[in-house]
């Protein structure tokens, strides 16, 4: 859905229009939820081939990168954002599953 296409017909009226919204953002939340999925399965295949080669499980100088690019396009709470992704791609939170 695309501002051009959204719901603001006056038959939908706002509840129906807010619903459809809704179902927009709850299939935006299942996709991020797959793709962090993804991601944390790649960061584990990183952190073994490092520990594997005598290196450490975190590298800093990349995870600083991962914050920048965060925070550039959204400011202090980028930041946030990707300091919880990089924790949890680093095992350090217990996600059950």
């Amino acid at each position: 859905m695309t501002l051009e296409t959204l719901p603001t017909s006056e038959k939908a009226g706002p509840e129906a229009a807010i619903a459809e919204l809704r179902s927009s953002i709850d299939v935006l939340d299942a996709e991020i939820l797959v793709l962090l999925e993804r991601r944390r399965t790649l960061s584990e295949a990183v952190q073994r081939v490092r520990l594997t080669a005598g290196g450490r499980r975190t590298e800093f100088s990349r995870e600083n990168v991962i914050i920048n690019r965060y925070a550039d396009r959204f400011g202090r709470p980028g930041s946030a954002i990707a300091m919880k992704i990089l924790e949890i791609c680093r095992g350090t939170i217990k996600v059950s599953r």
